[in-house]
């Protein structure tokens, strides 16, 4: 089966079918073609301005990047205008947020890899720990560390109060000695967190459940 070749494409008549269109919009002279292609720009350039405008409510913070570097120049509440994409962008932060993080627990559910830990006169306690805490520096917060919030924190806070549980005995953990232990391991945990730049301040730090392991509760209640 045959099939007839395909017409030839003619510029010239496409060309002339193009000035015939913009002609219709003659504005007096040759240029007119050119008013309206600026006119179109123009009207492109004003449309991608006008999505840099953006809002910041009470509590926020916007933290701005200018071909993806931090401008170090964070806006508060208000109505402002940033170049927008691809050139710029804003990254809002509620910074008075009170966040909180649940080590050893989540919930009802106890995590023993995360509460489970060696008191300094080598025995084992069940520790499980509130963490609260908000934003003091929001671009450190964003850019410094991966997952500031998450498994960065929970490292850190992990860390911390496995270093001070294991500098005590048992008996101080478990009974006169938690105030301490909730004031050294919040000291501890925001030294640091200053030191890794995270931008996380510390409001509040406070045993939950303190407990000998559940394998040896019965005995522990029997000396007791």
């Amino acid at each position: 089966m045959q099939r007839q070749d395909e017409p030839e494409v003619n510029l010239e008549q496409i060309l002339e079918r193009v000035r015939a269109f913009f002609g219709r919009f003659n504005l007096g002279g040759g240029g007119s073609l050119a008013y309206i292609v600026f006119g179109i720009i123009v009207l492109a350039l004003l449309a991608w301005a006008a999505t840099g405008f953006y809002t910041v409510q009470p509590g926020e913070e916007a933290v701005l990047r200018l071909f993806g570097k931090n401008n170090n120049n964070p806006q508060g509440p208000g109505l402002h205008w940033f170049p927008p994409g691809p050139i710029g962008k804003n990254v809002i932060v509620r910074k008075d947020e009170v966040r909180r993080l649940e080590l050893g627990f989540r919930g009802d559910t106890s995590v023993p890899a995360e509460s489970l830990m060696i008191t300094g006169d080598e025995n084992i306690v069940d520790v499980q720990l509130l963490v609260q805490f908000d934003i003091k520096d929001s671009a450190a917060f964003l850019f410094n560390t991966v997952d500031p919030e998450g498994i960065t924190m929970r490292d850190v806070a992990e860390t911390s109060l496995r270093q001070v549980v294991g500098a005590r005995n048992i008996d101080d953990v478990l009974t006169t000695g938690k105030e301490d232990v909730q004031s050294s391991t919040r000291i501890q945990l925001q030294s640091l967190l200053d030191t890794y730049e995270t931008g996380i301040n510390v409001i509040q730090v406070q045993l939950q459940n303190v407990n000998p392991p559940s394998q040896v509760q019965d005995a522990f209640d029997d000396v007791v």
